[in-house]
């Protein structure tokens, strides 16, 4: 059987911005304290539909102690379980019971766990697919360098769809977004804790975007 054909396409900032604009309009609102700027986006995107034959998910993703970067995951998890909305003989498996299976097997898994590595739990939880998730911002340093060099690390949003039969790629997307001082420059903030408004922005514009990608691959 040939090999299921892959696309990679660049989306364009205008095309971006007018899912966005259309997203928020459908009911969700932006973060409280959250500017209307739209922070810079860079997305690429490859496999534009997952297959009807995906009917069992298990959700994965690392742990985290940032809570912006727990936060996330938390939407992102939110996020597959409503594509039940679009395909309603999908049944999702929660993280709860893969951290559960992990323990009891004993398999530690880092944040950039290998692919063949969660397919084994898949098999074990009797998913047919794994979502799996990542999420890399801006650590405590890089955001205290960037109030002295004014360069911030964008947020990077990927989110990846392994078919636990074969371990084949479905769906991968890859969303980042460039924090933006809502005033002055990065060397106008005097604390870390300024800096949170304009991180949770970047991060809920890339959480948004992937989001809406991982809609339109179900439909």
């Amino acid at each position: 059987m040939p090999p299921r054909p892959r696309t990679q396409r660049l989306v364009s900032l205008t095309a971006v911005f007018a899912v966005i604009s259309l997203w928020s309009q459908t009911g969700c609102r932006p973060t409280p304290g959250a500017v209307i700027y739209q922070p810079p986006i860079d997305t690429v995107m490859m496999s534009e539909r997952v297959p009807q034959d995906v009917r069992r998910l298990a959700v994965w993703y690392p742990r985290s102690s940032e809570q912006e970067v727990t936060y996330g995951y938390s939407r992102l998890e939110q996020a597959t379980f409503q594509l039940k909305k679009q395909r309603s003989w999908i049944k999702i498996v929660e993280r709860r019971d893969i951290d559960r299976l992990t323990n009891e097997q004993r398999w530690q898994l880092s944040g950039r766990v290998e692919d063949d590595s969660v397919v084994r739990i898949g098999k074990w939880l009797g998913a047919d697919s794994l979502v799996l998730f990542r999420i890399e911002g801006p650590t405590m340093r890089e955001r205290m360098l960037a109030r002295f060099y004014g360069r911030m690390p964008p947020f990077v949003v990927s989110s990846k769809i392994i078919s636990v039969e074969s371990g084949e790629v479905l769906y991968h997307d890859i969303v980042s977004a460039m924090a933006v001082p809502q005033s002055g420059e990065w060397g106008d903030y005097a604390s870390d804790y300024e800096l949170q408004p304009a991180m949770r922005t970047a991060l809920d514009h890339a959480l948004s975007v992937a989001i809406v990608h991982l809609n339109q691959s179900f439909r």
